[in-house]
């Protein structure tokens, strides 16, 4: 019976220390230690301190229609040219269309509005046919490019205004 007792005892401290063993490993400071050092003796430890010399890294956002993998574009209105760029300007009838989306950026009273139909304006226009502007690239993971509307204007003036 003494030495049941005594295998039952010496099983359990066994059982114990694994289990403790395992509670504390990977934890606390990276030591391998689950505790934090209270003897005052501060760690040399390595930090990387920010270079405040430069400028900070701007977070690049990416569109979430942003294809996966871009080839060439063949819009419906023109399947037998092919565009590189997400956008494409009409400066005659100030409108955007939209690769990635497949649709109409328009103005439509005050506010600009996303269609998969076209304008009012352009129905019975062979888009094909008109001029038209790509976008540069750095504007293809602009969501709202309509914004800068009034610069395309500028630079794309239509020559029918002239």
């Amino acid at each position: 019976m003494k030495t049941l007792k005594n295998i039952v005892l010496i099983t359990l401290f066994m059982v114990g220390s694994v289990v403790t063993g395992f509670a504390q490993r990977g934890r606390g400071n990276g030591n391998g230690h689950g505790h934090q050092p209270h003897s005052g003796i501060k760690r040399n430890k390595v930090m990387a301190q920010p270079n405040h010399a430069r400028p900070h890294p701007r977070a690049v956002v990416r569109s979430p229609y942003r294809p996966a993998k871009i080839v060439g574009f063949h819009p419906h209105w023109h399947p037998h040219h092919t565009y590189h760029r997400r956008w494409v300007y009409f400066p005659r009838y100030n409108f955007y269309w939209d690769n990635w989306r497949q649709g109409y950026y328009y103005m439509n009273g005050p506010v600009w509005v996303f269609n998969a139909t076209p304008p009012p304006v352009i129905v019975n226009v062979d888009l094909g046919k008109e001029k038209k502007h790509e976008l540069k690239e750095i504007e293809d993971d602009v969501d709202d490019v309509y914004r800068t509307n009034s610069s395309h204007k500028k630079e794309f003036k239509d020559e029918n205004e002239k």
